[in-house]
């Protein structure tokens, strides 16, 4: 999801949530339906109205293994030295070795150049360096999938039960998926505006690779969980700045003129990007993204009514196909 979009919803759900204050506070808000519909297509026309189909939500790409590196053999087996080739009583058996590169010379840990990558340190390098690959060599960049919905029910508004049951079923009403191919550029992959990315292994939570003969299904997730959440970050930083998809608050603040905001977070739980990669030529060809983000505010002022101390969760999910 671009970044305006991404903000366009945010405001939307935040118009739910101050006109469900409005109808709490007995403040009379007349609109009807099309007047309902029209205001959220305002904002960047994401939001669809209730009724329509709803692709199904895609499988999870996450490799359930990690598949073991092949150990190279010995160059020359001892098949291939016939025994007539070393009379016995000319040379010692002591001195002709059983193979012509003893064992001691070839390092267990040794692996063929084409061989998987298998420690963490490895599959992030092999990673940054597909993912920069992109940059350079791919012609075409396809968003196939775009979907926001809210993340482990977290909708908590004033402490008020009924009010959070309203703003939930206003959430699910209108967050629909987004199958609709759009064409973007490098500069609109996640993480959006980074096109040097450069990871460190200590930004990364987990790190996978998963050979599947012609391609490796390459998985990191972001070091931040629910007890522990990366707080307000940054493209290009931390863990969840190079994982993913992030709704920076400056982005929220800066476009809501309508709404005033005080002491607006964003805190990220564990997110993950899931790369297929073309083993002959290094290149990603598919990219799946799913990020959790909690946003918390201190208060939320729009429609002469306050909202205070309220959370909002948001899990955002992507789907990518690159061409060449």
């Amino acid at each position: 999801m671009k970044k305006l979009r991404i903000v366009a919803l945010l405001l939307a759900v935040v118009l739910m949530l101050t006109t469900a204050a409005c109808g709490a506070a007995k403040i009379e808000v007349k609109m009807d339906e099309d007047q309902f519909v029209g205001l959220y297509n305002a904002f960047g026309g994401y939001l669809q109205p209730a009724g329509e189909d709803t692709p199904a939500t895609p499988a999870d790409n996450t490799p359930a293994t990690q598949p073991t590196s092949p150990q190279p053999s010995s160059e020359t087996p001892a098949s291939e030295t016939p025994a007539s080739e070393t009379p016995s009583s000319e040379t010692p058996a002591s001195e002709t070795p059983s193979s012509e590169t003893p064992a001691s010379e070839t390092p267990a840990t040794e692996k063929p150049a084409n061989a998987a990558p298998t420690t963490k340190e490895e599959i992030v390098a092999y990673y940054v360096t597909a993912y920069n690959k992109m940059g350079t060599d791919a012609k075409t960049f396809t968003r196939t999938y775009d979907y926001t919905s809210n993340y482990k029910g977290i909708v908590e508004v004033n402490n008020n039960k009924t009010l959070e049951s309203l703003a939930k079923t206003l959430m699910d009403q209108f967050m629909k998926e987004t199958t609709t191919e759009v064409a973007g550029d490098f500069s609109t992959v996640p993480p959006v505006g980074v096109t040097n990315l450069a990871i460190s292994p200590s930004q990364v939570g987990t790190a996978e690779c998963v050979d599947n003969g012609g391609t490796y299904t390459i998985t990191l997730t972001s070091t931040g969980t629910d007890d522990n959440p990366e707080t307000d970050c940054q493209p290009g930083q931390g863990s969840a700045g190079v994982i993913g998809l992030l709704l920076r608050t400056e982005d929220v603040s800066g476009a809501a003129t309508m709404i005033k905001f005080d002491g607006l977070h964003a805190y990220y739980p564990t997110g993950k990007v899931v790369a297929t990669v073309d083993k002959a030529s290094g290149h990603i060809t598919e990219l799946y993204f799913e990020n959790p983000c909690i946003l918390h505010f201190d208060s939320v002022s729009a429609f002469f009514v306050k909202i205070s101390n309220a959370n909002l969760g948001l899990l955002f999910q992507q789907r990518w196909k690159i061409g060449y």
